[in-house]
């Protein structure tokens, strides 16, 4: 006859167990958990009151004492995962986190991958938060100020912190365009940010191009010719009072070409005239076949102004004016067109962005 390992008291042939006491004891367990699961969030949380509170219910649970300890830290690390579940860790979960694990000294298998996750997710605020300042447009100094003490916070190696905050920015770009049109409020807020910040054109190359390119669409789009590139090196001989609007270089120069060949073909009966001799009449058909064909030219430097295309390469240099073109065709790489010629064919530059030469090109023809 075994006796119950919980009460004590006897339990049955083979048995160490009541079946009633383990259900207390799982009850009790819950009820411990539950509210230690409210305890890490809740606002001053006495440490010595949710001790005495976990202690009066695991004794009267059949729950060892010492298993209290373990209550809260699984308590805590559930928390730290449950204040991620809207996507977020605010500045405030992460405090009372922060604080909750120091007050009751939580330590142990798992502590330092829940820090790591607590120090991530406060990065991925901040970063937020910056993305958003440097796009919004009603946005003060006093909130740049604001997000420095965030980004300090932090305490990250410096070249660290500058990467958030250029990263931040390069996001704040990319949201700027996706409805297509970046605003002058937009662009003022970007350069503030970048200017407040110390970034240069170099921390965010790709970024601050794009961001100029659309910028320079949008003055077009708005009869407005805008000339924000220092082009001084080109090879070009602008016109008088002409000025580049921009510049591609390793800009690749394809032409259509016709391409010719004469086909044909031969028939005939071969008839024997001696022995191991023959003769052969034949009659031979052909016909010349054509076919138009992309052919590379030469790899130069594109310029644009407001009446021209420029190009300037090894082995082939010219300049187009745009009432001399007919038809543009817009490319992901670039782009084609055809000039006002008789029986001319298409040609086309490849910049590697479509996008931007075809609107810059086409708004300027338009002015």
């Amino acid at each position: 006859m075994g006796d119950c390992k919980l009460c004590g008291e006897k339990a049955g042939f083979l048995r160490r167990l009541h079946s009633k006491c383990d259900s207390i004891r799982a009850n009790g367990l819950q009820e411990m958990t539950e509210l230690a699961d409210r305890a890490v969030m809740a606002p001053n949380t006495r440490e010595t009151q949710l001790r005495a509170d976990l202690l009066q219910m695991a004794q009267r649970s059949y729950v060892r004492p010492d298993s209290i300890d373990s209550v809260i830290a699984e308590a805590w690390h559930r928390a730290v995962g449950d204040s991620f579940s809207d996507g977020i860790l605010t500045a405030a979960e992460e405090a009372r986190l922060l604080e909750f694990r120091s007050k009751f000294a939580i330590e142990g298998d798992g502590v330092n991958k829940s820090l790591a996750a607590l120090e991530k997710g406060a990065q991925d605020r901040v970063m937020l938060d910056a993305r958003l300042l440097a796009l919004n447009t009603s946005s003060t100094y006093h909130n740049l100020d604001e997000l420095q003490n965030s980004v300090k916070s932090l305490r990250l190696p410096p070249d660290e912190a500058k990467r958030l905050l250029v990263q931040a920015w390069e996001a704040a770009v990319e949201g700027s365009m996706e409805d297509g049109i970046l605003t002058q409020a937009e662009e003022n807020a970007l350069f503030r940010y970048m200017a407040y910040f110390n970034l240069s054109r170099d921390d965010v190359e790709d970024a601050h191009r794009d961001l100029v390119r659309a910028a320079v669409i949008r003055d077009l789009m708005e009869g407005e010719i805008t000339y924000r590139l220092n082009v001084t090196d080109h090879p070009f001989n602008l016109q008088k009072n002409e000025k580049l609007v921009w510049a591609f270089r390793g800009v690749q120069y394809i032409e259509t070409k016709t391409k010719r060949e004469r086909r044909g073909t031969s028939h005939g009966v071969s008839i024997r005239v001696a022995r191991g001799l023959y003769y052969r009449p034949s009659t031979f058909k052909s016909r010349v076949h054509e076919w138009d064909e992309n052919v590379h030219v030469d790899t130069g430097i594109l310029g644009v102004t407001p009446k021209h295309l420029y190009f300037s390469g090894p082995r082939k240099s010219f300049r187009v004016r745009y009432d001399k073109i007919v038809a543009y065709d817009p490319f992901s790489d670039g782009i084609g067109f055809t000039q006002d010629a008789a029986n001319a064919k298409p040609k086309k530059f490849v910049t590697g962005d479509g996008w931007f030469i075809y609107n810059l090109v086409t708004n300027l023809s338009n002015l």
